[in-house]
Parts: C-alpha cells; sequence; structure tokens
C-alpha cells in the first residue's frame, strides 16, 4: 500500500485500515512507507494489522538506481508488488502508469472502501461518509468523477 492511501484513511479513521484488513485483504506496508507517514507507527501498524515488510538489500539499491518520475518509496512499492504477485493500492498517477506498464494489479484507495462493502464489512451510508468526507480531506486526489464511481458501483444515490 502507497502513503497516500493510508494517510487519507488516518486522517478520516484509522479503524477503517482494521476493517480492511480484517474483511478485503492483508495490508503490506514497506517500513520506508512507514516512515513517511505521520499518523502512524509501527505499534499502530500491529494493532491495525498491517504486516510490515523490511526490504531486501537488492530490492532497495533497484529502487534507489531507477530513474524516471518515480520517487524511491514508489519505485520499491512497485518493486515490492512485483516481487510478491500483491496488488498495489495508489492514488498516485505516475506510479499508477508504472504498475500498468508492469502488469501489477491496481486498486485506488476508494475502491478498497467499496470491496469492504461488497464483502460486508461496511454498512453503506459508513461507507458513503467516509468517502465523502476522504474526499474533503484530499479533494487534489479525491475528485468528484471518484465519488461517483463509487457510488455508482455501491448503489448509493
Amino acid at each position: 500500500m502507497d502513503a497516500n492511501i493510508l494517510i487519507d484513511f488516518c486522517e478520516y479513521d484509522k479503524t477503517i485500515i482494521k476493517l480492511i484488513c480484517h474483511n478485503v485483504g492483508q495490508v503490506y506496508l514497506t517500513t520506508p512507507i512507514l516512515s513517511e507517514i505521520k499518523d502512524i507507527d509501527e505499534n499502530d501498524c500491529i494493532e491495525l494489522g498491517i504486516i510490515l515488510v523490511e526490504p531486501e538489500l537488492d530490492q532497495v539499491i533497484l529502487a534507489a538506481e531507477k530513474k524516471g518520475p518515480l520517487s524511491f518509496q514508489d519505485n520499491l512499492c512497485l518493486i515490492i508488488a512485483k516481487q510478491y504477485g500483491w496488488t498495489c493500492v495508489t492514488n498516485d498517477k505516475p506510479l499508477r502508469r508504472m504498475c500498468e506498464t508492469e502488469g501489477v494489479p491496481l486498486f485506488w484507495g476508494i475502491e478498497l472502501i467499496c470491496i469492504l462493502v461488497e464483502s460486508g464489512g461496511l454498512p453503506e451510508d459508513q461507507a458513503a461518509d467516509a468517502i465523502l468526507e476522504i474526499q474533503k480531506l484530499n479533494p487534489r486526489y479525491i475528485t468528484e468523477t471518484i465519488v461517483k464511481n463509487a457510488f455508482k458501483r455501491l448503489g448509493i444515490k
């Protein structure tokens, strides 16, 4: 999971992460990405169900050597997701483009909330509130189109 998703979720309500871990799937986070997030630490990760991943030296070197539009942390997210066959969860468009190029499966952050509802882990009305609040917290990346698509997927008017 990329930092931007966790930052949005933490600013809204950290417990949504715990619900995702329990009802949708395991959340993995590299330790360098954790260092970008002010609102959670290692103990919070344990409590929320996030598994911290310490990158291997070859992964760190590869991420550091890559040139292009991605940060070290984004490169690391891509490399680890690809090597372990994980889905990358990000709202970062350059990272999304690179994941698509590399064949790494992707989710938007708000998609996780939709999947959480579809799995029975969150009622639709609470999901709608969460999506709207996250949009207020991060209107630059959580656009009206993203909200409309999520509401359409969930059958929320």
